[in-house]
């Protein structure tokens, strides 16, 4: 399945790429830039420059720096999440709120969007 990703967007098919791509889809919410590192037995420049590749080839999405921590997923598994302020607690949304945005004369590719609040609990602590 990564190696046929890999072919149809016509690169070459390595070890490395493999075992990040891997890597991502195995941490799915968790796919931050210190998890694949800590995941994957690369050399930490070489993830780097293979995430880069990925990302310009629209394979993966480069999602919002949550705590100094890029996000990375494959773009058909695009995800978007609320963050707490006060706990950091994240929650996942039930849908992308661009998904049925059209703008003339572009064709969407690729959007981040970072929302914080306060959470139910934050909350009730914080106003009793």
């Amino acid at each position: 399945m990564v190696e046929d990703i890999l072919k149809k967007n016509n690169l070459k098919v390595t070890k490395q790429r493999i075992d990040v791509l891997k890597s991502i889809i195995k941490l799915e919410d968790t796919a931050t830039i210190t998890n694949i590192i800590y995941n994957c037995n690369i050399d930490k420049s070489t993830i780097y420059r293979i995430l880069n590749v990925l990302v310009k080839h629209n394979i993966i999405i480069k999602d919002v720096n949550y705590n100094n921590d890029d996000y990375y997923m494959l773009k058909n598994n695009h995800k978007h999440y609320i963050k707490c302020v006060k706990c950091n607690k994240m929650k996942l949304l039930d849908k992308c709120p661009f998904d049925s945005i059209k703008v003339s004369d572009y064709e969407i590719i690729n959007h981040s969007l970072k929302i914080e609040g306060i959470c139910k609990e934050c909350k009730e602590r914080q106003f009793g």
